[in-house]
Order: structure tokens, then sequence, then C-alpha cells
């Protein structure tokens, strides 16, 4: 009796670290994805050398993700941009709420082309 309790109290503890484990590959790869898109992001701000709110909205909306904030607000060829984007992550056990997840990138406008 007491063998087959035990087997129970530990597969409970075995899916739980199997849904924690879970939790953190997902939001790792969620923010690999982020990742990703920043660097797309920052080579087309500096192909297109524009960051207005025009362009960075349509790039929201292209791309998923919201913009936190931006150096510079009217920057011409040459200025480096430093910016912050973010997405939201709904974990399944490691907490109650979404997690923001953010990453700051450095582009130069107007680098390419």
């Amino acid at each position: 009796m007491s063998s087959n309790l035990g087997t129970i109290l530990s597969m409970i503890m075995v899916v739980s670290f199997l849904l924690l484990g879970g939790d953190m590959v997902c939001l790792s790869a969620s923010y690999s994805s982020l990742d990703s898109v920043s660097h797309s992001i920052s080579y087309l701000i500096a192909k297109e050398r524009r960051c207005d709110e025009d362009y960075l909205s349509y790039l929201e909306s292209k791309y998923e993700v919201s913009f936190y904030s931006i150096s510079t607000n009217y920057p011409v060829s040459g200025d480096v941009v430093t910016y912050v984007i973010g997405r939201e992550y709904n974990p399944l056990i490691i907490s109650n709420t979404s997690l923001a997840l953010k990453v700051k990138r450095t582009t130069v406008v107007g680098y390419y082309g």
C-alpha cells in the first residue's frame, strides 16, 4: 500500500517538473524568436533609413511586437537608434500572469544601401 502511495506522490512531482521544464523550453524559444525578430527590425530600419511612428506601427503589426522605447524621435541617416521591443508570454506553471519579454537593440539608420 505504501509503495503505491509513494508512486502516486512521486508522479505528482514528476509531472510538475515536466511542466516546469516545458515552460522553460517554451520561454527560451519565445525569447530566441524575439531576438531574431529584433535583428530583422534592425536591418529594416537601417535599410529604409526611417524610424518614424508610421513605420514603427507597420513593424509592430508585421512582426507582432511592441516598441517600448526609442532613443531619438526623428533620426536622420547616420544616427544611432536604440530601441526596446517586447512580447507577452503566458506561462503554464512559472507565473499566474503573463511575462513581458523584452530585447534591447541598437542600429545605425541608413547603414545599408
